[in-house]
Order: structure tokens, then sequence, then C-alpha cells
């Protein structure tokens, strides 16, 4: 195969070939990040492995940014400026057709929790009962929950009157992690959490105005630091070898201006938005991204399972509100 592609400089239908490569391989890194996945699933009562650590943060974030409302363009397509730097990535790159076409949108002033909610934020709205008043919940969410007796995020156990949370590195006291973003939960359990807390969860036109604005319309950046690539100091992704979360605040130089944190890597994000094309959406693969546009939601961001390469400001992950085996969290959003 490579000495196939080394050879394609001469070929009538070079640009088709990579870019059906290019597919081929973003798709393979999708699998690659379920494996990890289905790793943990099946086999973690089995590990206890010693793995590298995360940062420890001494970044206190704290509070809720808050953005002026009215047009935005969504969505991958537009040429990126910036004042240090000519076209970026998001405009010569890649992107999946369900990232296109930019358009524009229009939404209200709104507010953004500039941190993910952590284990200790979600221990408290079980303290509270969260699990057992049905207020909190929308109504397939509560039959869910009572048909599958939840009581907690994926991989939590109760012992010893207290709640341990199973990762890699073995059984962990749910205190022990507390600052850490909370994951393997449904878009049930962070709609119910967020309106316990007196909130929502974001559209996802609003998670990517936080990840991608700069100021003005003009000046959309590739990712919440700007436009320079992706690395181990801005965000938790595969490449840190962590293998599980870091804690809220670990990673400064990846913030927004406005300073929300870990918007890229850690937890795929849940947004409000149901997983649906955007206008003028035309399949550039047929029976991949076009097939799956019914009764999804969206999550936006990535994950510490997430390649560097394949995650992108604009890029919409998707997955059945039920669903929880993924690296799925959260973060709060409210009207303003």
């Amino acid at each position: 195969m490579l000495d196939f592609l080394s050879k394609l400089d001469a070929h009538p239908q070079a640009d088709e070939i990579l870019a059906l490569v290019r597919l081929g391989l973003e798709h393979e890194m999708q699998h690659q990040e379920l494996l990890v996945y289905d790793i943990k699933h099946l086999l973690c009562d089995q590990y206890n492995a010693k793995i590298q650590s995360p940062p420890v943060s001494s970044v206190r974030v704290e509070g809720m940014a808050e953005f002026e409302g009215g047009l935005f363009r969504l969505g991958y397509g537009r040429p990126v400026q910036s004042s240090k730097s000519k076209v970026q990535s998001l405009s010569n790159g890649f992107a999946f057709d369900n990232e296109k076409p930019s358009h524009q949108v229009f939404m209200q002033d709104f507010a953004l929790d500039r941190a993910l909610v952590s284990n200790g934020d979600y221990l408290e709205f079980m303290r509270a009962g969260g699990y057992d008043d049905y207020r909190w919940w929308f109504s397939e969410g509560w039959e869910t929950v009572t048909k599958e007796q939840w009581k907690a995020p994926l991989y939590w156990e109760h012992h010893d009157r207290q709640w341990m949370i199973r990762d890699f590195s073995g059984l962990h006291p749910a205190e022990e992690k507390a600052g850490e973003p909370v994951s393997h939960v449904s878009f049930y359990e962070a709609s119910a959490f967020a309106k316990w807390a007196g909130k929502r969860l974001p559209t996802e036109a609003e998670w990517e105005k936080a990840a991608r604005f700069a100021g003005s319309e003009k000046a959309l950046e590739s990712f919440p630091w700007g436009n320079s690539p992706v690395d181990t100091t801005r965000a938790n992704l595969l490449e840190n070898s962590y293998w599980g979360v870091s804690p809220i605040g670990a990673f400064p130089e990846g913030q927004s201006p406005e300073g929300c944190h870990q918007l890229i890597g850690d937890v795929w994000e849940w947004t409000t938005s149901d997983y649906v094309p955007y206008p003028g959406f035309k399949s550039e693969f047929d029976e991949y991204n076009d097939k799956w546009f019914v009764n999804q939601k969206v999550l936006r961001g990535g994950s510490f399972a997430t390649p560097q390469i394949h995650i992108r400001s604009t890029y919409r992950n998707f997955f059945h509100a039920l669903e929880r085996w993924m690296v799925s969290g959260f973060r709060c959003a409210k009207d303003l």
C-alpha cells in the first residue's frame, strides 16, 4: 500500500484515491477509539495497570463564561484566519461530510461552564437523591433509570458504604477522584444533573462557538487556544498515554480566551442537539455518516482515547441518549 501511494504523483485519479485513503484512515481511528471502550467494558475489572499519571492541577476553574448571541457560522468549510498565521487546518485539512457545509445559525446570549462537571459535583447530585426523583428526568430517561436500576454512572461501584470508581488503574474511592471530570454518563443522566443544578446542556452551536470564537465572525479559530496544532500540553488525548481523565484545570494552556478548560480531550461532551444533517448536506460516502441521522445526540470535543490528528472543533460525534460505555461527560449552560 505504501509503495502504491508513493507512485501516485502521475496517476490521473490521485486526488480521489488519496481522499478515499484518508477517509479509511479516519474511520480506522474511530474504531481504535471504540476498541479502548471495549477493552475497558470487557476487561476493566481485571486491570490494575501501572499507567502514566496525569498532571496535578494547580488551577481552580470556576464560574461560567458569557457569550453574546447573534449569527454564528457553524461547521467546517470556512477559511480560518488568524493575526499570527495564514489560512489554517480547518480550511485545508480533512473533515467528515457531516461537519459540512458551514452555515449561519442564530443563538441567544448564553453562558457556559468553564469547567466540566466533576465527579464531586455529580456525587452531590446522587446524594441529593437525583436517581430517585423523577422530576429531573426526561420521561424516557426515567423509564431507563427504573428499568436498568441505575444509581450511579457506569463503572461506579458501591463498596462498604462508599462509592468507588473503577478505571484502568484499579478501583478508587469517588472522593479521591472528586476533582476529575465525571465520565461514562448517558445523555439522560447529563440532562437530569443539569436540570437539578438549575441549568441545561448546551447546543452544539453554543459549544462550537465557545471552542472557536475569537472575538469576531471573521476570526474563527481551529481550537479554543487558537490555530496552533494539538499537542500534549494543551489537551488530554490518546498521545498523552494517561488512559484516563485528567483533573479539571490540568491543561491551562488549552483553555479558551473566556477561560473554558478542557473543551478538547478528556471526555466527549453531550449537547442537547439532535444528530441531523446540516442544511445543504451532501453525502460524500453513502452508507456512512448519513446512515445514522435519527434518534441520536451530538457530542463534541474528543476524549482521552481520541488521536490528536483525528479531533477538530467541528467534529460531530453521536450516540444514542441511553448509551454510556463511551467516554462521555458534559458541562452545563444557561440562558442569559
